[in-house]
């Protein structure tokens, strides 16, 4: 198959974003008065994007090693990526809610504009793909689809390291 040496980096980037983000919550000190609830639905959805991409940088070649052709395994990764990978997204929405009491878009409208932007952009890739209208390539459509919620990833990372929009516990 084409394109490992790119998957590959990929996981290990994603895997990267988890790992210093916990050195990042670890060493983090913030004020008193900052939620911790918003730091750990932060660390969280940004290490659940990381594994997204960690686990769906080798299932292509899982598929491959059951079917014949490369055109379906990676066909068939790109609708399993997008239907996992959306469903990463609307659990993270229905967290983001209960942890602020209204929309995310309400609490960082730019932020999760981009964020949302990114994700429909890759997951239509991903099921244009699956329903065998490729950018280019079955396999090349898949790298595009894949580098979207490494993205994702990346922005919750970043907005953990710089401390983002820093939401205080409401007063009593």
């Amino acid at each position: 198959m084409e394109h490992q040496d790119l998957l590959q980096t990929f996981a290990e980037v994603a895997v990267a974003f988890a790992g210093f983000s916990a050195v990042v919550s670890i060493f983090d000190r913030r004020a008193a008065d900052d939620d911790p609830r918003v730091r750990h639905y932060r660390v969280r959805v940004m290490v659940e994007y990381s594994i997204c991409v960690s686990i769906f940088a080798f299932v292509p070649y899982l598929l491959n090693a059951v079917f014949a052709s490369e055109a379906v395994a990676w066909r068939m990764a790109s609708a399993l990526l997008a239907v996992f990978w959306s469903a990463i997204g609307l659990s993270a929405r229905h967290r983001a809610r209960r942890i602020f009491e209204r929309s995310a878009f309400a609490v960082a409208p730019a932020f999760s504009a981009v964020a949302t932007a990114l994700g429909f952009c890759g997951a239509a890739i991903l099921f244009l793909n699956a329903a065998g209208i490729p950018l280019r390539s079955p396999g090349a459509s898949y790298i595009v689809g894949l580098f979207f919620p490494l993205l994702q990833s990346a922005l919750y990372f970043l907005r953990i390291v710089v401390h983002g929009d820093p939401l205080q516990r409401p007063t009593t």
